[in-house]
């Protein structure tokens, strides 16, 4: 009976844990959804908001054609106007970001992007320079970060050179609440508590 009892509930606690934490990187390759402009669109645990000069604008796109076929970026991607801000709002605290971006220019670009950090708090980790090259038509590069964050925001300089943006395969890897930690860590304890009391 007491072996039972412990089998039911560790798939109890097997299934607390696959549904409270997530498991495992979130790519966004940009045709999950149809096309629509991003500022605003929330999707698999990133909202997008995008402005030009402080005011949300509709000038960028996700699942566009307009990204041509290079080494990180390939169409359909998230495409947009240089002159614009994209802010990336991340639901859970994020470890690790990866994304692909090309411009439209047939030259390298120092820098082709810049991306600002945030942590959970929304306090600044730093503001990071990305250099593009070109790989077919456009100028591109692929930026990486390790860093746990809650927000990013990305600039694409030069915008009278290389007035069009694009992103593509944004990686993130949500990590878990330490709230969801604590309540874990009290479901153990209570489980514990109540095995030592079964004769």
């Amino acid at each position: 009976m007491k072996m039972k009892s412990i089998q039911a509930g560790l798939l109890m606690l097997t299934a607390f844990c696959a549904t409270s934490f997530p498991s495992g990187a979130t790519t966004l390759t940009m045709d999950e959804l149809p096309f629509q402009p991003v500022n605003g669109l929330s999707f698999s645990g990133v909202t997008f908001h995008f402005s030009i000069g402080g005011n949300p604008s509709s000038d960028a796109y996700y699942n566009t054609g307009d990204g041509g076929n290079e080494q990180y970026v390939q169409d359909p991607a998230l495409e947009g106007n240089s002159l614009g801000t994209l802010t990336l709002d991340f639901a859970s605290p994020t470890s690790g970001l990866q994304l692909g971006v090309a411009r439209s220019i047939s030259g390298p670009m120092t820098p082709g992007l810049q991306v600002s950090l945030f942590d959970g708090s929304l306090n600044s980790i730093g503001t990071f320079n990305l250099n593009t090259a070109v790989f077919v038509n456009f100028s591109e590069g692929l930026f990486n970060s390790n860093l746990t964050i809650g927000r990013a925001v990305l600039a694409f300089p030069d915008a009278a050179d290389a007035p069009r943006f694009a992103i593509d395969n944004l990686t993130f890897t949500p990590v878990p609440e330490p709230s969801m930690i604590g309540l874990l860590g009290i479901g153990l304890l209570a489980f514990a508590v109540a095995l030592r009391g079964k004769p």
